[in-house]
């Protein structure tokens, strides 16, 4: 399970530091949450007013993405972590219905 973040066009070494402090606590929370997670990329970026925060996400056989664009850093991450964890509830709730399916017709 390994944590990847880049923040891109941040000419601020605070706010970059920050950025990538903050997007990795919410990265290490999705492991958390779901341990079957290989590998969490985060890529935060600053473009004039709006901050874009995006959340790659992979597991055995799947690719979950997010992507969010905010005028505040924390909003962007938080958004973009929420879309991520909701889609990987949605999976394990799908992944669990198969499983049970195919458990009553043995």
């Amino acid at each position: 399970m390994s944590i990847e973040v880049n923040v891109r066009h941040e000419t601020e070494d605070a706010k970059k530091k920050f950025a990538e402090a903050y997007a990795e606590v919410c990265a290490e929370q999705i492991i958390e949450k779901f341990n079957k997670v290989d590998n969490v990329h985060v890529v935060v970026d600053h473009q004039r007013f709006l901050y874009e925060a995006e959340f790659v996400v992979h597991i055995k056989g799947h690719t979950i993405e997010a992507k969010e664009h905010a005028e505040n850093l924390r909003s962007a991450i938080d958004t973009a972590a929420a879309r991520v964890i909701k889609q990987l509830r949605k999976l394990a709730s799908k992944v669990e219905a198969v499983h049970l399916h195919q458990a009553k017709h043995v």
